[in-house]
């Protein structure tokens, strides 16, 4: 059985770091969209044996073993299944590696569905989700798509109104990736400045409230007004390149520019798609290592889970 599936990056529209637990964890306060920016992700199962599991990956860096999510996604499943299968998961890169654009949960959101198919639905989404929320905090947002409000560690997930109409914009990413783990370190050693506390009131949740009307009523200049990213406080300043995108987006004509997830991916809003495939040309052809797509946002990733 085979069973090929796209698999669409996960951008930040709002992203606050709003308290940081005992357990060392962080809560947040997010607004999640899919783009239709995408890998794909192909499964081959069989009954051969023994039931192993495989990886491969158009882009050498993309770990072949249980380093990958998309291998622990598998174990996972069947783990969860009861019966094992030999499986093949190929995997075509688009989405840029460390990049804050959910690349590697989004491959383990697509593994994760897609056997869901080929066992003849053996788990709701919800218990879908809840296997992937076990392997990483981003996945079950992957696995649904569309908006979504991220409260807490990632657990707590709303469903929210699609931006409409779609937004059009520009990802773009240059140098090397940022760790996530690193990004939140700094994010402490800044806010035990201030006597450990958390941005918490610094953004307060009106401008969140603000983003979310903003996006029901498709007024680009409010969204652009009421974007946020807690991270670029962090993450700009010691990330020279994506400082840098984050301005040549504006320059390009961009309503507005942020860094998504911990980064170091800058998101460009523009007001129609020939704009951003001007920018994203212009980008491409600095010939400086930066790697720019035009994306859109996107509805439910998946019709069927």
């Amino acid at each position: 059985m085979t069973l090929r599936l796209n698999a669409y990056a996960k951008i930040n529209l709002f992203l606050d770091v709003t308290g940081r637990r005992a357990d060392g964890y962080h809560d947040i306060l997010s607004l999640m969209q899919a783009v239709d920016l995408c890998d794909t992700v192909t499964l081959n199962v069989t009954e051969e044996l023994p039931p192993t599991i495989s990886v491969r990956c158009d882009r050498a860096e993309i770990p072949p073993d249980q380093k990958n999510l998309a291998y622990r996604a598998a174990e996972a499943f069947y783990s969860a299944y009861g019966v094992w299968k030999r499986t093949e998961i190929e995997i075509e890169k688009r989405i840029p590696v460390s990049a804050g654009l959910a690349g590697g949960s989004t491959d383990a959101a697509a593994v994760l569905v897609g056997l869901n198919r080929l066992m003849g639905f053996p788990f709701s989404e919800e218990e879908l989700c809840g296997i992937g929320k076990r392997l990483g905090a981003d996945i079950p947002f992957c696995i649904w798509g569309g908006s979504a409000e991220v409260r807490g560690i990632g657990e707590r997930i709303l469903r929210v109104p699609e931006p409409d109409p779609p937004l059009w914009m520009v990802i773009a990413k240059k140098g090397e990736g940022v760790s996530t783990p690193g990004a939140y370190g700094a994010l402490d050693k800044l806010f035990d400045s201030f006597r450990g506390e958390f941005s918490g009131g610094t953004v307060p949740e009106t401008r969140y409230t603000a983003l979310l009307s903003a996006l029901r009523e498709g007024n680009l200049l409010q969204i652009g007004a009421s974007l946020y990213n807690v991270f670029e406080r962090v993450v700009l300043p010691m990330h020279s390149e994506a400082s840098a995108l984050r301005s040549a987006m504006m320059e390009y004509g961009a309503n507005a520019a942020l860094m998504s997830g911990s980064g170091p991916s800058v998101i460009g809003l523009f007001a129609s798609e020939e704009q951003a495939n001007a920018a994203k040309d212009g980008l491409n052809r600095q010939a400086n290592e930066t790697v720019a797509f035009v994306a859109r946002t996107k509805g439910k990733n998946y019709d069927r889970i």
